[in-house]
């Protein structure tokens, strides 16, 4: 008997679904793009419990008729391509005809669809098998409503996120799209709560609703094309500094896309304006069908092309063109012109050489001859008043010694010899002696500089003796520890940690993804000493801010916490939770490097790091501190 044999269609179904399908915001992904492939004008969609117990998209397009609601939930059954070759010709989203089937396959996939003309109906599918077909009347366009997703696959939806993440995934998944289709409204519920609403205008406009209007009204403009590669979007300038991961758009024809190459193109073009640039870009690519593939991943994510260097360099080019564009429009203009100078210029006249060799005089009609007055002649205190000889004709010559001059005021000050101090202001006339002044006390001897027992280096790492050698500690990976174990104390005993309420209340906008994160913090963000409501629309407001924490920093803190959260979330695990949050507020909260720490400052951080639990590396694995022995130092030394 043969040991190789046919899969049956149910297992076929259901790994096509786990390439395909891999958590609740692919499936949204995918039925997002069979509406506007279907010329939707309006998207709605609404999930319940991270899309995990519903996942509802609902559109205006075409529709379908009763012959094809019933292909449309079957494997490899398309719309959008009739042979090959249109493989590398695509202008439309969807086109494998595996999304619907493998949705279908891992759910209970209710399906209602009607057209223009008015054909209607609805039919239900359950893990690949119609349970339920009927012709109904309904509104033109499609709903697509997936209930208990991966219930026949339990393994898969084990590994899934905690519900909040799930939602973040699937808010990113609408974001992408309703920045890449600006004259499509999107409509987001979380529940009955509305997440994101995007309303049909242009692409600044879009980009204001899904990242905020504060950074969308800063973004500059790209329009750039080189060898067939043509490159569009908006750009952060070079001073935003609040950039995250996830405000870097990438597109292709209008499809959101991830490339490796291109992320490091756009790196590399703000490269030269420091590592705490991080931009906002969102880009779109154009070239010629043949330059490049979408097929390469089952879940069209990825994009490769046939010159990934050429792109490379034309994405780089675009950035840096637009860099020069802004600075070419916005630099300031200065008018040398006749009318602007009060009249003709006078031809210049050749300078004078002078006695001695190397050296020259400018001719006496040009020493006044300026547009405004000259500052150095406004003012001429004490004897710089009276006419001197030129020191550029007779540089080592002794000019003579007019009248009223400081030696003839001798019985005023009555000093031997004075002379006036060239290094004060004017004003304040100050008389220095020569003679040395035995009224005063002499000053004490200099005694040799004796290092603190600890001290910083470069603002970054402080080092100092202990008994056994040198001692160097990282100040940003020692305060992280230090922090981190005093955010866990009050999270887990619920204590509030110290706080400075603000005299005036520093005005923030969060990002759609921002928002969704705070609700679920908000409340671990008043314990750690963050004070921060809503102020109406994107736009919050920061009341109090940890004692320590820097006020300049406490707009930055507030984004950087957000963002570290999301990545880390893990709430289904309270402890696990606790100290990502934990993680995430000691990261921000810490010193940086380049801080320059006071010596108390620096004393307090060694003594507070030396009693933590683990006080040789941070919450992050890295270590904290390093030291050189006795011994290391005396090789190093020798020949």
């Amino acid at each position: 008997m043969a040991e190789i044999h046919l899969l049956s269609d149910e297992i076929i179904n259901k790994i096509a679904a786990g390439e395909v399908i891999e958590r609740p915001a692919s499936a949204v992904k995918e039925l997002i793009e069979n509406a506007i492939d279907a010329g939707a004008t309006r998207i709605q969609v609404q999930i319940e419990q991270g899309g995990k117990k519903k996942i509802q998209v609902t559109d205006n397009g075409k529709g379908m008729g009763a012959a094809d609601l019933d292909l449309c939930y079957l494997r490899h059954t398309t719309s959008k391509l009739t042979n090959a070759d249109d493989l590398f010709h695509l202008h439309t989203n969807g086109f494998r005809g595996e999304a619907v089937a493998s949705i279908a396959a891992v759910s209970k996939l209710t399906i209602t669809s009607a057209t223009q003309e008015g054909e209607s109906g609805r039919i239900v599918v359950k893990g690949g098998e119609v349970i339920e077909k009927e012709d109904i009347q309904a509104s033109r366009g499609t709903t697509f409503l997936v209930e208990d997703l991966f219930y026949n696959t339990p393994v898969r939806r084990t590994f899934l996120g905690s519900e909040t993440s799930e939602c973040s995934r699937i808010l990113d998944i609408v974001l992408k799209t309703a920045i890449s289709h600006p004259e499509i409204r999107f409509d987001y519920k979380v529940g009955d709560r509305t997440v994101f609403t995007g309303v049909p205008g242009e692409l600044r406009s879009r980009i204001a609703e899904a990242i905020g209007s504060k950074v969308a009204k800063g973004l500059l403009p790209v329009d750039y094309t080189e060898a067939g590669v043509h490159v569009t979007g908006y750009i952060s300038p070079t001073t935003e500094t609040n950039g995250k991961r996830n405000h870097q758009f990438l597109f292709m024809r209008n499809r959101p896309i991830e490339n490796k190459m291109v992320s490091k193109a756009v790196s590399q073009a703000y490269e030269p304006y420091g590592a705490q640039c991080k931009p906002v870009t969102v880009l779109f690519l154009d070239m010629p069908d043949m330059e490049f593939d979408i097929n390469v991943h089952p879940a069209k994510r990825e994009v490769r092309f046939a010159n990934g260097n050429l792109v490379f360099l034309v994405v780089t080019h675009a950035i840096r063109d637009t860099f020069t564009k802004d600075l070419e429009a916005h630099s300031p203009i200065i008018d040398l012109s006749d009318e602007f100078m009060g009249g003709p210029a006078p031809a210049a006249a050749p300078a004078v050489k002078s006695e001695m060799p190397g050296t020259f005089e400018m001719p006496a009609q040009q020493q006044n001859d300026l547009p405004w007055e000259n500052p150095f002649q406004q003012a001429k205190p004490y004897a710089a008043q009276t006419q001197q000889p030129s020191f550029a004709s007779k540089p080592f010559a002794q000019p003579a010694k007019p009248a009223n001059t400081l030696s003839d005021k001798k019985s005023k000050y009555d000093v031997s010899d004075d002379v006036q101090d060239l290094f004060s202001l004017p004003e304040y006339g100050k008389i220095i002696s020569l003679e040395p002044d035995h009224s005063k006390p002499a000053p004490p001897p200099e005694t040799p500089w004796a290092p603190p027992s600890f001290f910083q280096i470069a603002n970054t790492y402080i080092a100092g003796e202990d008994s056994n050698g040198l001692l160097i500690i990282d100040q940003h990976a020692a305060h992280t520890r230090v922090l981190f174990e005093q955010a866990m104390e009050s999270l887990q005993n619920n204590i509030m940690q110290d706080s400075q309420e603000l005299l005036f209340p520093e005005l923030i906008d969060l990002s759609k993804q921002e928002k969704e994160i705070f609700r679920n913090v908000d409340e671990q963000l008043r314990k750690l000493g963050f004070f921060v409501e809503p102020f109406g629309g994107d736009t919050y407001q920061i009341r109090s801010i940890p004692s320590a924490l820097p006020l300049s920093r406490a707009a930055k803190a507030v984004h950087d916490f957000l963002n570290d959260v999301d990545e880390n979330d893990t709430k289904n695990d309270m402890v696990k939770f606790q100290e990502a949050i934990a993680k995430s507020w000691a990261k921000t909260n810490a010193y940086q490097a380049g801080d320059k720490l006071k010596p108390e400052e620096i004393t307090a951080l060694v003594g507070q790091l030396m009693i933590t639990q683990d006080p040789l590396k941070s919450p992050f694995g890295s270590p904290t501190l390093m030291r050189l022995t006795l011994e290391e130092l005396s090789k190093k030394f020798r020949h």
